[in-house]
């Protein structure tokens, strides 16, 4: 998804494969809805196991192993809304490590134009792909929120826009509002200095999601992302974060990639599914998920590095990840209904395949769209 330009900050190969990784994820996490609504369990409900073998219903002792590897398969997969709040703190990185060494030379208003112009082209194609492609599935009509959305509104009216057309596009939404935000976000930062910054960040965040959530309930899509200040503390620490990399980044890279932060990652994330459990806790759910997932990805997508064709694959998709997500979900719900019925294998191995041939078109397409912004403006 969008970052900052490259020619601003120095080249990290695994940020790319961290949000190769993530958008993947993401995009087999949508067809898998479409594939199977319902069929299976809860992964974090008590008893999913023997819940799983009663669907499986194994009728031995090598189908009870493969049903329950299909179980952490599902379990995994069915996570994969997750990787959302990576991509907020991976906005706020690209942004923090172009403006490590200070404020943009051409001044904020020029750089929120180089924003929107990185934003909206592509944006604007997705639009016209819902609309006019035949394999692209919908469930709402083309009518006034049509141009609503074409301007960028993802959040008013609120039960009405936020997942009008295309779902995925909330993110967009939320990601417009922080780039609004962010020169206000980036003084506190330089005034609070980073611990600060990141106390005011938790602190915000976890304090309006709580009011949302408990104090005075409101729709669930404003602490989703329809206010972005309700996933604030992903956007913080990935400004945080990609700051120290551009500034000391062997330093960052020494601290990211101990033993301490990995253990760090796994418990946060832990901690993270463990609060969605109960309405008061899952005011802290989005930000330790996204963060313990983060640090995870990032070691995941350091090993990739040594995959060789597969770790320059996806460390590709996560350079254009922006294209696949602006376009993959109404032909992924094609994509899974259209296999409903099929066995798991089936489903794993074409949607792969379609996956691959998605993310390989979507590359293609960001790179014209680029390429044709790049001449005009």
């Amino acid at each position: 998804m969008p970052s900052a330009s490259p020619q601003s900050r120095p080249r990290l190969d695994w940020v790319d494969a961290v949000k190769g990784i993530a958008i993947l994820w993401i995009v087999l996490f949508h067809t898998f809805k479409e594939w199977a609504p319902g069929r299976y369990p809860w992964p974090l409900d008590p008893g999913y196991v023997p819940a799983f073998r009663a669907v499986c219903d194994p009728t031995g002792a090598l189908e009870t192993l493969a049903c329950d590897a299909w179980s952490l398969v599902v379990a995994v997969i069915r996570f994969g809304y997750h990787p959302v709040g990576v991509f907020f703190l991976m906005s706020g990185f690209g942004l923090g490590l172009s403006l490590a060494r200070g404020g943009p030379t051409g001044g904020w208003l020029g750089w929120l134009r180089k924003r929107v112009v990185r934003l909206f082209p592509m944006y604007w194609l997705a639009h016209l792909v819902c609309a006019l492609s035949p394999l692209a599935t919908t469930y709402e009509p083309i009518d006034h929120r049509f141009a609503l959305s074409l301007v960028g509104d993802r959040i008013w009216p609120i039960e009405e826009m936020f997942y009008y057309l295309n779902p995925s596009w909330w993110y967009f939404g939320a990601l417009l509002q922080f780039y609004l935000m962010f020169p206000l976000l980036w003084r506190l930062f330089e005034r609070l200095g980073s611990v600060g910054f990141l106390v005011l960040a938790a602190v915000v965040t976890v304090g309006i999601r709580y009011w949302l959530l408990v104090v005075d309930p409101a729709q669930g899509y404003w602490v989703q992302g329809a206010l972005a200040l309700c996933r604030l503390w992903e956007f913080a620490f990935g400004m945080v974060l990609g700051t120290a990399f551009g500034r000391t980044p062997e330093v960052a890279g020494r601290r990211l990639f101990s033993p301490l932060a990995l253990a760090a990652g796994a418990t946060i994330f832990a901690l993270g599914l463990w609060s969605s459990r109960t309405t008061p806790t899952y005011a802290f759910t989005d930000a330790l998920c996204g963060t313990g997932l983060f640090i995870l990805l990032a070691w995941v997508a350091r090993a990739f590095g040594s995959l060789g064709a597969l770790g320059r694959a996806v460390t590709l998709v996560g350079t254009f990840s922006y294209g696949l997500y602006l376009v993959h979900q109404p032909y992924v719900i094609t994509l899974g209904i259209g296999l409903q019925g099929q066995r798991a294998w089936v489903f794993l191995a074409v949607s792969s395949l379609v996956i691959a041939a998605m993310a390989a078109i979507a590359i293609q397409i960001e790179r014209v769209v680029n390429a044709a912004v790049a001449r005009v403006v």
